[in-house]
């Protein structure tokens, strides 16, 4: 397992979220991980979050690479980390082969993976609960 440390990028934008809730300022890679921030930060049935926890390395098509979820949650006393998508990038079968490999290995290491697509981020705030695609 190993942590990765998000420095300035001239080709990422990188984007700071301050949260009262975790008492700290968090910096993601995307706008779509930003306003993911909120819901977290909002949503009554997190109880905690960080983003980009501690990475793990997982194996596809004969090779070891590295992975590290956008954020790691507690959700009702249960640990789970969290990739978040545009739909349309979630259609991509590329896409799909290799983050089935990750929540296999995720599995392994008991904490489940699981995607939240952008198409739904305005629901969820409307909701006020995360809906979780599978």
């Amino acid at each position: 397992m190993y942590r990765r440390k998000l420095k300035h990028s001239r080709v990422k934008n990188l984007f700071k979220f301050v949260s009262a809730k975790m008492n700290q300022v968090m910096t993601v890679e995307s706008y779509l991980e930003f306003d993911t921030c909120f819901h977290l930060e909002y949503s009554s049935s997190i109880t905690s979050f960080i983003a980009q926890p501690e990475g793990f390395i997982y194996h596809l098509d004969e090779q070891d690479l590295p992975y590290t979820p956008d954020f790691q949650i507690v959700e009702n006393d249960t640990a789970k980390w969290i990739e978040v998508k545009p739909f349309a990038k979630t259609l991509n079968p590329d896409f799909l082969h290799r983050f089935k490999a990750k929540q296999e290995k995720a599995q392994k290491l008991g904490t489940p993976l699981i995607s939240i697509v952008k198409a739904l981020l305005a629901f969820i705030w409307v909701s006020k609960s995360l809906v979780i695609i599978r």
